[in-house]
């Protein structure tokens, strides 16, 4: 049977710093993760009676209200929407902009109980129709 003699404290010292330097060095051998771009919705909205002033303010604090939930970076309103692809019907009431973190963000936001109630609640009883663009930053 063989007996195993104890290492000093110095060389057990030497072999942990050892570690940690190759394990530091390693870490930052690796590459990082590529960066999501951020994903944009723009929202083209005509309203059923676009005259109505408070219709649209109660439009645009529902979209702002948008803002609470995760992966939503920000939320713009207002008649001019510079992301519009190009054939977009520019005849629209209100424009909305969403820009969220990833696209991830995206699919979880189409999926938010928040998301569809404002959806439901005033999209039928203030909108005629609605146009959706998606667009990313790369």
């Amino acid at each position: 049977m063989r007996r195993f003699r104890e290492s000093s404290p110095i060389r057990l010292g030497a072999f942990a710093r050892l570690a940690i330097c190759s394990s530091i060095l390693l870490g930052a051998c690796q590459t990082a993760p590529p960066v999501s771009s951020t994903v944009t919705r723009v929202v083209l909205i005509w309203m059923k009676h676009p005259e109505r002033s408070a219709d649209r303010a109660q439009l645009t604090r529902a979209a702002h209200s948008l803002r609470m939930i995760p992966g939503v970076l920000r939320v713009q309103t207002g008649r001019t929407v510079p992301r519009l692809p190009s054939g977009a019907d520019r005849s629209f009431d209100l424009g909305v902009m969403i820009t969220f973190r990833d696209r991830a963000a995206l699919q979880r936001y189409e999926k938010d109980p928040r998301h569809l109630e404002a959806m439901r609640r005033y999209l039928q009883s203030l909108v005629r129709r609605y146009e959706i663009y998606n667009t990313t930053d790369r």
